[in-house]
């Protein structure tokens, strides 16, 4: 069986952020008009996902984010989803709050960060560890209420 957070490295450009690597920093606009920068996030496991209201896999997966989020919040563990949509918050925030997420999520319309992080498909998560270094990559939807990965988040924020 495939580790749940295998580094997916077929097709990633030259330069993009591999396991071991400390994350990019950057600094986006969230969906209440914050800015909100990668390193406001020290110290927690940070689950990092990229996605479009266009995506299907992206649609079926964030409601499972949205359950390890609200199961975790509590253990110094954050999520931001960073959308990929190119007309920002007039199509995101409608999504988000019919969906009822209250993870932060992030306008990336130009796509400035999905580069930083060479991201190539949607959905793609990164899991950040409590120091900024990249602990995971995965490329494509994940149900992340299952009670493997809640098992595994479990077990990785009982460590700290």
């Amino acid at each position: 069986m495939a580790c749940l957070l295998a580094v997916l490295l077929a097709g990633l450009p030259a330069g993009a952020a591999v396991k071991g690597d400390l994350a990019p920093d950057f600094t986006l606009q969230a969906l209440d008009g914050k800015e909100v920068s990668l390193h406001d996030y020290r110290g927690k496991h940070l689950l990092i996902n990229f996605w479009a209201t266009w995506c299907a896999p992206c649609k079926v997966e964030m409601p499972s984010i949205e359950t390890l989020y609200r199961k975790f919040k509590m253990e110094k563990f954050d999520v931001l989803a960073i959308s990929n949509d190119m007309f920002g918050a007039k199509i995101v925030r409608p999504y988000a709050e019919t969906q009822g997420f209250t993870f932060t999520v992030l306008l990336d319309p130009i796509l400035r960060v999905s580069k930083q992080f060479g991201v190539v498909s949607l959905p793609t998560t990164f899991l950040i560890d409590p120091e900024g270094r990249i602990i995971g990559v995965l490329g494509g939807a994940e149900d992340w209420s299952s009670p493997r990965n809640i098992s595994f988040f479990k077990n990785l924020l009982k460590k700290d």
